[in-house]
């Protein structure tokens, strides 16, 4: 909630200066430059000031989100997720560059493989996400014969129908029951959308692990703080590639997964 209105009064601030969405956009991506240069620096010093500036990589986003002025248009939206995806290599650039510094053998192959990780992540659930085709129009039936058509002398709308249990009452020769009756003030538990019933409660823990494990942008950034802070820059590019591989196995176990958008 305190990052929320944070972001929210950082928001207006810009908003009255004429920053627009964009702007955070590359505002995010020079924060992410300063991420990876101190990422360069293979010591504690240099994992906690690098996570620093990822921690205001997200929270340019989240600013971002909460701007009222600014274009959203397809144009927008496109160089928005582009950004997003250049400050994410910039950061695996300086990881492996204070990887290399620090004398870690095969420093490039293991960003190369958290790249294709990323790249077999992002397609694999982009292509999970995608809205199914719409379905065929049926055929309209063929016209019948003039000497087959038949006028109704009622049409169906303006012929009154029984209430409930009396019209299959009357077809099956039997008298009407009596009508059951809902106590008054009972919305009963399915009529009403605000009260689901116990089978429709979303568990709240079961749709933030849902998110998780589809590794978005964020917890991406989360494990490399951690990883780059305590372990080093090989370890974290372990941890990106193992949980890429998470996130395509959760998706192919749990399709709805692959739907927890951020």
């Amino acid at each position: 909630m305190a990052n929320g209105t944070a972001a929210r009064s950082t928001a207006r601030l810009l908003e009255r200066r004429h920053v627009t969405r964009a702007g955070m956009s590359r505002i995010a991506v020079m924060a992410a430059v300063g991420a990876a240069i101190w990422f360069t620096r293979p010591d504690t010093i240099g994992g906690l000031a690098g996570s620093a500036f990822l921690v205001a990589v997200l929270f340019c986003d989240s600013v971002r989100e909460r701007m009222r002025v600014g274009r959203r248009d397809a144009l927008t939206l496109w160089l928005a997720a582009m950004l997003a995806q250049l400050r994410e290599y910039i950061v695996y650039l300086g990881l492996a560059i204070g990887a290399v510094l620090a004398g870690i053998g095969g420093a490039w192959g293991w960003a190369a493989g958290a790249l294709v990780a990323l790249a077999l992540r992002d397609c694999f659930l982009v292509a999970r996400e995608a809205p199914p085709a719409p379905p065929a129009r049926p055929c309209p039936p063929p016209s019948l014969p003039a000497h087959r058509e038949r006028v109704d002398v009622l049409p169906g709308g303006l012929v009154p129908r029984p209430a409930d249990g009396a019209h299959d009452d009357a077809v099956a020769g039997r008298a009407p029951g009596p009508q059951r009756r809902r106590p008054p003030g009972d919305p009963g538990p399915s009529d009403d959308p605000r009260h689901p019933g116990p089978g429709r409660r979303s568990a709240p823990l079961a749709d933030l692990a849902r998110r998780v494990l589809i590794f978005p942008q964020p917890v991406r950034f989360l494990a490399i703080a951690v990883t780059a802070t305590l372990w080093d820059a090989r370890v974290s590019f372990i941890t990106l590639i193992v949980g890429c591989v998470v996130a395509v196995t959760a998706a192919l176990v749990d399709p709805s997964s692959a739907r927890g958008r951020r």
